[in-house]
């Protein structure tokens, strides 16, 4: 199916009964692409069905046959997971479409095929109605505004990092000292400087002075280039406000005092 096919598409049709994370997500998204598609549960899709059909019939977007596909790294698909590949990178580039299925996606196609537990697959599990007699289709919907939101607020935060990550590049390319970089807002930064000589980033802190951030290894790691010094989260300096336990994140009053931090923070063994 088409992009193009499914901003046609009348219906679309999953599973009635129990709703899951994938399901619902893939829902949401469909409901996206096309905001007058209606959605129907039903647990056999009719013969002379005509929309876009998901999660069950082994077709396209289904995942329960033996065959089902997988990701590079092993992760298999499930409907979620499908119908994102399909349309995601067509409506928002590849790297919008890789970011949010390893952000998000991921874990929920893991839980839907394996089981394992999952913090947000738990969360949409407690919509559906404890009185068996109830379709659920009612909690459905509900859910379905949840889902829809957050698949709403991610993909817009992803454009939004993007165009701040050209930003940084650009300040980057312009300093003179490479190893700290100050930026004159908080912007997002770590898939850009993990591959530059960047150690440590400042900007103004939005409860009032300035702080600074280390920069990662890699945009798929936390660990960092060069951590804060650990003494400092036992005796903080007098010219810091702020020192994070973790050694990721300092704060002080003025550009200057952070400033001078990560220059004495550079010279530690």
């Amino acid at each position: 199916m088409t992009l193009n096919d499914l901003k046609k598409c009348k219906f679309g049709l999953t599973h009635s009964g129990t709703f899951h994370a994938d399901d619902l997500f893939a829902s949401a998204f469909i409901k996206m692409i096309n905001p007058n598609i209606k959605i129907i549960r039903r647990n056999i899709v009719p013969d002379n069905f005509e929309g876009i059909v998901y999660d069950i019939g082994n077709g396209e977007f289904d995942h329960h046959s033996s065959d089902n596909t997988k990701r590079a790294n092993g992760i298999p698909y499930a409907a979620f997971g499908k119908v994102w590949a399909a349309f995601a990178p067509v409506l928002y580039g590849e790297a919008i479409y890789k970011k949010i299925d390893k952000k998000l996606i991921q874990a929920l196609d893991l839980s839907d095929n394996t089981g394992k537990a999952d913090t947000l697959c738990t969360a949409i599990a407690s919509f559906n109605p404890s009185d068996n007699s109830k379709t659920g289709d009612e909690e459905f919907e509900q859910a379905l505004n949840f889902a829809y939101k957050i698949l709403t607020n991610l993909i817009e935060n992803e454009k939004v990092k993007q165009k701040e990550e050209e930003k940084v590049k650009k300040i980057y390319e312009q300093a003179i000292d490479k190893e700290i970089i100050i930026l004159d807002e908080g912007l997002h930064f770590t898939d850009t400087l993990p591959d530059t000589k960047a150690i440590y980033v400042i900007f103004p802190s939005k409860r009032g002075g300035f702080l600074a951030q280390g920069v990662p290894k890699s945009s798929d790691t936390v660990e960092l280039k060069k951590p804060f010094p650990e003494s400092w989260t036992k005796h903080l300096p007098e010219y810091l406000t702020f020192c994070h336990n973790s050694r990721f994140l300092i704060g002080g009053k003025t550009l200057e005092d952070v400033k001078k931090a990560c220059q004495l923070a550079l010279k530690e063994e």
